[in-house]
């Protein structure tokens, strides 16, 4: 065959190949459009959609998203489903418990969208941003390292952590003057779980090792803020403390500061296998070692996990336990500080668990008896959830709310819209402790209160 009439065929070729490909891109992408619009919400304008509605600043960003949703919850018998158009791309915000439940009961609906992917640089593909046979693999790994009986010995961390909370928060009285009270429960936060996932008191609350204080809050900071202004894209960026280089240049160190702890503990790990100790260890304080303690034995036990997943795991467990608990601390403090009528009815529960003995160690039997003191922060967790977004990437087309939603739709399901249903909730808009009463928990729908996500990827350190 001539060389340029073989040339031209194989050109022709491969551009009927591309021009085909456009053409399924095109056709699949017309498809989706048309069904993604016959979901009810507001339709933009050309290119940019909704986006010219919200702020890039992050607090006006969420009363404006909030105004939002009211406009479309009003109606009770709503589907429960919103979609909104962000530049190119459609997101799906689910609103309703009916609505969520057929999201966070799936099996297959588990895979996190694109926003989630600034965890990543942070997270690695730990148990918060994995997804497929990875997660479920890890997931049914980790579940027996949070059990209640093996959580329930956490309890002198929290007592001697706590006592320190007691003595800086006595100082500060003392002084008499104002003081930032955020900045405090962070500090104990950090303390607890540091001591609970590795093993290790770094003493934030005393003001000892306070590089890793900060290189922690920022990477939780970054990263949180990260994923809030991931769809605006570099410019729109206008609420994240650091540009992409510092955030970059902190999470390597606060990474290496990991991995170097690791390092440490898995060598004494390993020196006590050598001396033969590892069984009356496994077998007499297993109950009280740390998380990572219990990943260095799934992977001397299994062998499924190297130093990086190990990092990975710890990882996520320090940014899910410090930024979350911290944050409700925080909210609870505000919330209960502007009704002393409920204090009051708190500080009654204590007297009769504690009676006259202030200084002995709260038990986890103490805790079961506090109702009333749950209830009040069941109530500051639906009003005030620290996840305000839980993000899933609809898999295969899915009849939600009756619409059928197109596969590869990114869906937000919003907790503090799903958590204020009038139907549900008699005083939705108002702190009610009432709320959470046995009776009414019994008769409420259990989808309507999702502040740890619902389903096979509910949020596994929820009992702490």
């Amino acid at each position: 065959m001539n060389p340029t009439v073989w040339l031209l065929v194989v050109f022709l070729t491969f551009l009927f190949l591309y021009w085909k490909r456009l053409w399924l891109a095109f056709r699949e992408r017309r498809r989706f459009t048309h069904m993604i619009n016959q979901l009810p919400g507001p339709m933009g304008l050309p290119l940019v959609g909704s986006a010219l509605n919200f702020s890039p600043d992050t607090e006006k960003c969420t009363y404006q998203m909030e105004l939002y949703f009211r406009t479309y919850t009003e109606d009770i018998d709503s589907s429960g489903i919103m979609r909104v158009w962000i530049g190119p791309k459609p997101l799906v915000f689910i609103y309703k418990p009916e609505t969520a439940k057929v999201i966070l009961e799936s099996q297959t609906l588990i895979t996190k969208p694109g926003e989630y992917g600034i965890l990543e640089r942070w997270l690695g593909t730990g148990l918060l941003t994995s997804t497929g046979e990875k997660w479920h693999t890890r997931r049914k790994m980790l579940t027996p390292t949070f059990h209640f009986s093996i959580l329930n010995n956490f309890m002198k961390v929290f007592n001697r952590q706590a006592n320190t909370l007691i003595e800086n928060l006595d100082r500060h009285a003392a002084d008499g003057y104002p003081f930032d009270f955020y900045k405090v429960i962070k500090a104990l936060a950090l303390d607890v779980i540091c001591e609970a996932a590795m093993g290790m008191n770094i003493g934030a609350q005393r003001g000892q090792n306070t590089t890793t204080y900060r290189r922690c809050g920022k990477c939780a900071s970054s990263a949180s803020c990260g994923c809030a202004h991931r769809g605006y894209g570099r410019s729109w960026r206008g609420g994240c403390p650091d540009d992409a280089q510092t955030t970059t240049a902190v999470t390597w160190r606060y990474k290496r500061f990991i991995r170097d702890v690791i390092a440490d503990r898995k060598a004494k790990y390993q020196a006590a296998k050598q001396r033969g100790s590892e069984k009356k260890a496994a077998t007499e304080e297993k109950k009280r070692l740390a998380f990572l303690d219990l990943l260095l034995d799934l992977q001397y036990e299994t062998g499924r996990l190297n130093d990086e997943d190990i990092r990975e795991e710890v990882d996520t467990f320090m940014f899910e336990g410090h930024d979350t608990v911290s944050s409700s601390m925080g909210f609870f403090v505000f919330s209960m500080s502007q009704r002393l009528h409920l204090q009051e009815k708190v500080y009654e529960e204590m007297l009769e668990i504690f009676g006259n003995d202030e200084e002995r160690d709260v038990t986890s039997e103490d805790i079961s008896q506090m109702k009333y003191l749950e209830q009040c922060i069941r109530e500051v967790m639906r009003l005030l959830p620290t996840v305000p977004i839980i993000g899933r990437i609809i898999s295969e087309d899915t009849n939600i709310g009756g619409y059928m939603v197109p596969k590869n739709t990114t869906a937000m399901i919003a907790p503090f819209a799903v958590q204020r249903d009038k139907r549900f909730y008699h005083n939705p808009d108002a702190f009610d402790p009432d709320h959470f009463t046995p009776e009414r928990v019994k008769q409420r729908n259990p989808f309507a209160y999702i502040p740890f996500s619902a389903g096979p990827r509910n949020c596994i350190g929820q009992k702490i």
